[in-house]
């Protein structure tokens, strides 16, 4: 059961890096150009809506009374979804009382909390590992035992390879059925290129922000008809292997895309952009031939329509 898994240190082999290191990949792995990338894309990360600096020890006062379990189940509910889910978890045992509210609040996951109690965003596993792999088993049994919604979801720390397709693709159904609000979802593989998205992930209709890194591209060819990001609001794509297909694909199927960022793309890019609804775009430390404003109506009749271009090397 999931709330029993032990949490996840990460001594030995797989010891972090500083906290400065915001991708906390082992140094030597990297070059200078690459660590600069993934610092820049690590730093785009929306802050869970969450706290770990309290947590629920106990429901009961001095005296032994239960006072907390006496309040309704809105409001206990409330606390809860404020919990890190590791935490949450954890309050099933406080008393009966308890028991139903975790499956019923909404799971907010974010797995560099499953690593050590109150765990620093900025602690990721250096290297795979035994404590990787622990993260991404904890991720999917919260994700099969809770049922849902999960509004914000961020998963930062895993480095699947060709023997994690399947997960991979269940974890993205349970994100649809669950109806995902905002996803981050950075694989952490190194050199690229790295593991092909699954194209299920365009059956998360629910999503309204979506961050993605260190992926390949899904396969468009693959991606049933009539799948698409209907909600979808902003989008950043770090470190993507993707053609301009891809690009164009993702904002055929957004139609209420208003916010596009491309951050350390490891293609060239003749980016053309036909959106109704896009208001600004920005390619950061990216390969670019070409960005073009082709069909941008609401970009036009809006004051903050931009493209925002951060140190882009063009290829002219």
């Amino acid at each position: 059961m999931w709330p029993s898994c032990p949490l996840v240190s990460l001594g030995g082999e797989d010891s972090a890096l500083p906290p400065t290191m915001r991708h906390g990949l082992a140094p030597e792995t990297l070059s200078p150009v690459m660590d600069l990338v993934l610092n820049f894309l690590y730093a785009y990360l929306p802050q869970p809506p969450i706290s770990t600096t309290v947590s629920l020890c106990s429901a009961a006062d001095d005296s032994g009374a239960d006072r907390v379990s006496r309040l309704p189940d809105d409001l206990l509910r409330r606390v809860v979804s404020l919990l890190p889910a590791k935490d949450g978890a954890r309050t099933i045992v406080l008393s009966s009382r308890w028991r139903h509210l975790w499956n019923s609040t909404p799971l907010v996951l974010v797995d560099t909390h499953l690593l050590v109690p109150g765990g620093d965003a900025e602690l990721r596993p250096a290297r795979a590992g035994a404590a990787s792999r622990a993260v991404t088993d904890a991720v999917s049994a919260a994700l099969e035992a809770h049922p849902g919604p999960s509004p914000f979801v961020s998963l930062t720390c895993s480095f699947m390879d060709l023997a994690d397709r399947r997960q991979l693709a269940r974890w993205f159904q349970l994100l649809a059925t669950k109806g995902v609000d905002e996803l981050v979802f950075l694989n952490r593989p190194w050199p690229l290129p790295g593991l092909l998205l699954p194209s299920v992930i365009f059956s998360c209709a629910s999503l309204r922000r979506l961050c993605i890194g260190t992926w390949v591209f899904p396969d468009t060819a693959t991606v049933p008809r009539g799948a698409a990001f209907p909600n979808l609001r902003e989008i950043v794509l770090g470190c993507i292997i993707m053609e301009d297909k891809d690009l164009e694909f993702v904002l055929a199927v957004s139609p209420v895309l208003e916010m596009l960022a491309v951050v350390g793309s490891q293609t060239q890019l003749h980016a053309r952009l036909a959106s109704r609804s896009l208001r600004c775009a920005q390619f950061c430390l990216s390969i670019l031939e070409e960005v073009a404003v082709v069909d941008a109506p609401a970009w036009r009749g809006s004051s903050s329509g931009e493209i925002i271009a951060s140190a882009v090397a063009s290829a002219n």
